[in-house]
């Protein structure tokens, strides 16, 4: 009997890192250099390969999102949020739906595709870009 090796897709592992589905389907995509990248999967499992497990997607249960409900339940108004390692917008993302997607102020990345993910979704002020983060919420 021949065994067959089925490669996960990139949905499936979305929704493994608990993420919405959809989340780095951003389809052709603009570097910061003013490259043009066509849709293509590698970025995507690279990108969720290197990301948080989110739980966002998972009933809320997944440790991130349990940690931030914690943090933010400590504070008496919305606090804000400054990312250092971005990624896909992993912590933005938790920390979005307990304070709001305003309260996310700042992110640094230096992965081309991770920093196109993040911007889709959560926009980028000083290019006046509004991200979808609501539809998400």
């Amino acid at each position: 009997m021949e065994t067959i090796v089925r490669r996960l897709t990139p949905l499936e592992c979305t929704r493994l890192q608990g993420f919405p589905d959809g989340w780095v389907d951003i389809g052709d995509w603009v570097d910061t250099q003013g490259k043009v990248h066509k849709e293509a999967d590698t970025p995507k499992y690279k990108a969720l390969g290197n990301s948080i497990a989110v739980g966002y997607a998972n009933n809320q249960s997944g440790f991130w999102m349990v940690l931030m409900k914690r943090i933010s339940a400590q504070y008496e108004r919305s606090a804000t949020l400054g990312s250092l390692f971005s990624g896909i917008g992993g912590f933005e993302l938790a920390w979005s739906r307990y304070n709001g997607a305003e309260n996310c102020r700042w992110a640094s990345e230096i992965e081309p595709f991770c920093i196109a993910v993040t911007t889709k979704h959560f926009g980028d002020e000083e290019k006046g870009i509004e991200g979808d983060i609501k539809d998400y919420l």
